[in-house]
């Protein structure tokens, strides 16, 4: 061990090391109205936040969270037995999420225009809810009926790409486009992409 760490700082120097400590703030916010009425809507936030610590000029260590829910609401009509109608629906999706890895920025700190990549490991907690409201059509009464909470764990690997717009030495806006697919599973990187827009401070 002795050995590695010493074959370590001959090839990479402590004097190339330039720890530096960067924290980021993401939100983003995605809203859908369809069906003929508009009647359907499907909503989706989410928030994340990392910190990156550089340990050299343009490569740094990538810790991130974020939670995001989705939300779709469904008000549409169909008969399900005898005198009982759906008349709505509602799907939620929450979705926590922990991940490492490492970050490659493609342009220096003084830069006005910083783009950059992250790519890593992540664990993925899912829980799931839905509820029906059902109408007595003789009536017009109507009945929520609450389901019951679905939870999954996933095995996942995350990918975001950003872009950087240095407002003062310290303070950038950031955009950047995410995904998180199944380990192993690559064809499904487009399947989860979501838009954010934040901001990093450099400490």
């Amino acid at each position: 061990m002795k050995s590695l760490l010493v074959l370590f700082v001959i090839i990479f120097p402590l004097s190339s090391f330039a720890i530096v400590n960067e924290v980021a703030f993401d939100f983003g916010y995605d809203r859908q109205i369809y069906g003929l009425q508009r009647q359907n809507s499907s909503v989706n936030r989410t928030y994340s936040a990392a910190l990156s610590t550089y340990i050299f000029d343009y490569t740094a260590i990538d810790l991130n969270a974020s939670r995001s829910s989705d939300i779709t609401t469904e008000n549409e009509r169909y008969n399900v037995t005898t005198g009982i109608d759906v008349v709505g629906q509602q799907n939620r999706v929450t979705s926590n999420v922990y991940g490492v890895g490492i970050k490659q920025m493609f342009a220096p700190r003084t830069a006005r225009l910083i783009p950059g990549i992250s790519i890593g490991y992540a664990k993925q907690f899912l829980n799931y809810n839905s509820d029906l409201t059902i109408e007595d059509t003789s009536t017009k009464a109507r009945t929520n009926l609450a389901g019951r909470t679905t939870k999954q764990r996933i095995d996942s690997v995350f990918g975001t790409l950003s872009l950087q717009l240095r407002m003062t030495e310290r303070l950038s806006l950031k955009g950047s486009v995410k995904t998180l697919f199944p380990a192993f599973e690559l064809d499904k990187a487009r399947d989860n992409v979501k838009y954010a827009i934040g901001f990093s401070w450099v400490f």
